[in-house]
């Protein structure tokens, strides 16, 4: 028999439905999801429906069992970020054992209870970054079973016992970098054949134990930049067929073993800079699809023969800021699809002729601040066209035809910085500057010597500028010519000091005999006139001087502008 509806019924059901839908002052709730900021308690009427709750920049230091007691059941994901808590007590989440995403970032948690995730078979991402946690304790995923996504990073952590993350067999991210982590033990991964990204950036690792990444066999990304890893096992990759990303820069890597790279065919992204490498063999690389690699900043001394010939994909390399004084001819073998190389800020001298040869993809070429003083006949053979070549703050005194004819293949040229000798051998690069002014940037293409020219544009200098240092020796003019030339801009003073004969200068007397002794004592007057004046108006001044600073001194000392000490 139905019951009537009567008004009281109705105000009851309102009122309980207001109680499970009411939401907290300082929190936003929408449908199930309830966001709570700047709250200095934890809220005691959070919605019994509530999923998924959110606390950021709260005051509150502890949560507990009781906290969560009115919606635990069926709390599918909990997160506090940026708050002060300082202490999550012993079974908190236990009543929620449905949830599958815990996050506590950004907090002054120090630690935690071992059991405090034991209820949680279900739990599939789990986030502790940003916090102040010194320790892992091995009981805290010893039930997490189901785990995918395990975050650690950016915590004080110093060591991780070597069976942590062995229950985790589902997990497929892991994130352990910006902790103090010294060491990994040869089993601290074992078992994690479904990891697929491993984070091990900015610790303080020595080394990897040999086998230690073995039974990470569908591994893609592996990040172990920033650390102080000193060696790599020839086998350390091996079983690892699937990486792609690989990034180990930021190291103290000496050489790499023969065969390191052999067998990491889907390797698509390396960087080794910012190392200590001096040697690179021609078996490190094995076949891949590498489109970068970038070895800048280390110490390498050459480039040998064949170094980089199974890297058929390699778009860009970087072999910037290392001590490289030799770059062998065959070196780039093989590197079809290069479209540019960097050598830039290095000790190079020379390069070898035909070193670029068979790269016909090849659009850039970086070189500047070298060593190098001129350019080998046919070092761009096999070229047919470039983008740019940069050979600034080299050690070119000139360009003869010849390597302007090479250079012209490319759309522009950068050659500022140079130490042009501006004489009759500049001809040339003033020539092809004013026949191509589009290639190259003329206002910074200026003479270094000689001095009378520094700064000088190349392209504008006339013949007659140059004149003057065609040939060292001056013509011998005969005794009726008259020497009255115009001199150019800036023109450099005469090597050779041409003299006046004596008669065209001597005061000859109306007897046709020289007065040597009148012009003598007039001499010896005006210096002592001259003597005897510089003597007294030098007491003067200084007189003054001193009754001036007299005057002004101790009272003004405290008043000196400190600009004029710097």
């Amino acid at each position: 028999m139905d019951l009537p509806v009567t008004p009281h019924v109705l105000l009851l059901l309102c009122s309980l439905s207001a109680v499970v839908w009411a939401c907290p002052d300082g929190c936003r709730c929408t449908q199930t999801n309830v966001h709570c900021s700047d709250l200095v308690n934890f809220p005691t009427a959070v919605p019994t429906s509530t999923t998924q709750i959110l606390f950021s920049k709260c005051k509150f230091s502890s949560i507990k069992q009781e906290d969560l007691a009115d919606f635990s059941n069926s709390l599918s994901s909990f997160v506090i970020k940026d708050t002060v808590l300082r202490e999550v007590r012993p079974g908190t989440f236990d009543s929620s054992p449905d949830m599958s995403l815990l996050i506590l970032s950004g907090t002054e948690l120090q630690d935690l209870p071992e059991a405090l995730f034991e209820k949680h078979q279900k739990l599939e991402s789990l986030s502790l970054k940003l916090n102040k946690l010194s320790v892992v304790r091995p009981q805290w995923f010893s039930a997490s079973t189901e785990m995918i996504k395990l975050d650690l990073s950016r915590n004080v952590i110093t060591s991780v016992p070597e069976g942590t993350f062995h229950p985790l067999t589902t997990l497929q991210f892991l994130f352990l970098s910006g902790n103090n982590i010294s060491q990994i033990f040869s089993e601290t991964f074992k078992g994690l054949s479904e990891l697929k990204i491993l984070r091990l950036n900015q610790n303080k690792l020595g080394e990897l134990p040999v086998g230690s990444l073995d039974d990470l066999v569908k591994l893609e990304e592996l990040s172990l930049q920033d650390n102080l890893i000193t060696h790599l096992h020839h086998d350390m990759f091996s079983k690892n067929l699937k990486l792609q990303k690989l990034f180990i820069s930021f190291n103290r890597l000496t050489s790499l073993p023969q065969g390191l790279f052999l067998n990491v065919p889907q390797l698509s992204q390396i960087s080794l800079y910012e190392n200590h490498l001096e040697r690179l063999g021609p078996g490190v690389f094995g076949s891949m699809p590498l489109r970068e690699l970038w070895l800048y900043d280390n110490k390498l001394s050459r480039v040998e023969d064949d170094t980089f010939r199974n890297l058929t994909q390699l778009r860009l390399l970087v072999l910037s800021r290392n001590q490289i004084s030799q770059v062998s001819k065959d070196a780039f073998r093989g590197l079809q699809h290069l479209s540019e190389v960097s050598l830039h800020t290095n000790r190079l001298t020379t390069l070898q002729a035909g070193i670029f040869r068979d790269l016909p993809s090849l659009v850039n070429i970086s070189l500047e601040h070298n060593n190098i003083a001129a350019l080998p006949l046919g070092f761009l053979k096999g070229l047919s066209h470039l983008g740019q070549i940069d050979l600034r703050n080299n050690s070119f005194p000139n360009l003869p035809q010849e390597s302007l004819d090479a250079l012209s293949i490319a759309d522009e040229v950068l050659l500022q910085w140079n130490p042009w000798r501006c004489d009759k051998n500049i001809m040339p690069l003033r020539e092809w500057l004013r026949l191509h002014p589009s290639k190259a940037n003329q206002s910074f293409v200026t003479c270094s010597f000689p001095y009378t020219l520094y700064g000088e544009q190349i392209a504008v200098l006339t013949d007659e500028n140059l004149m003057p240092f065609v040939s060292t020796q001056e013509p011998v003019l005969t005794s009726t010519e008259v020497k009255t030339p115009s001199p150019p801009k800036r023109s450099p003073p005469s090597t050779a000091v041409k003299t006046t004969p004596s008669s065209d200068i001597e005061e000859v007397t109306s007897s046709g005999k020289i007065d040597n002794g009148t012009a003598n004592n007039t001499s010896v007057i005006l210096i002592v006139v001259a003597v005897v004046s510089t003597v007294i108006i030098g007491s003067v001044l200084m007189a003054y001087m001193i009754r001036r600073k007299n005057k002004r001194g101790k009272g003004n000392i405290g008043r000196r502008n400190k600009n004029s000490v710097l």
